[in-house]
């Protein structure tokens, strides 16, 4: 399977976590979970590849507003992206 691909569509799957509602925000609430399991939802989707579908909202993101939810996000998107560029660049002959 194409790396592109699979990465666009982990993409695509992970920032449907960000059109979901929130309940609000909560002290309780953890960012460090929450980007945990975007992480994890953004792995499990790049193994699917084209056949990945939109990812709810993380569990573990409920409580968080939405700006800290987005602001997680991106910080996983771009981490997952650098990380699968670097790994073209070593698999490059």
């Amino acid at each position: 399977m194409n790396t592109r691909t699979a990465a666009c569509a982990a993409l695509l799957a992970l920032t449907a976590a960000l059109t979901a509602c929130s309940s609000g925000t909560d002290a309780e609430a953890d960012p460090a979970a929450c980007k945990a399991a975007m992480v994890k939802d953004f792995k499990k989707a790049a193994a699917q590849g084209d056949k990945a579908t939109p990812a709810d909202r993380p569990t573990a993101c409920d409580g968080l507003d939405d700006k800290t939810v987005q602001k997680l996000a991106t910080e996983v998107i771009s981490e997952q992206v650098d990380n699968t560029l670097k790994g073209l660049e070593t698999a490059q002959p």
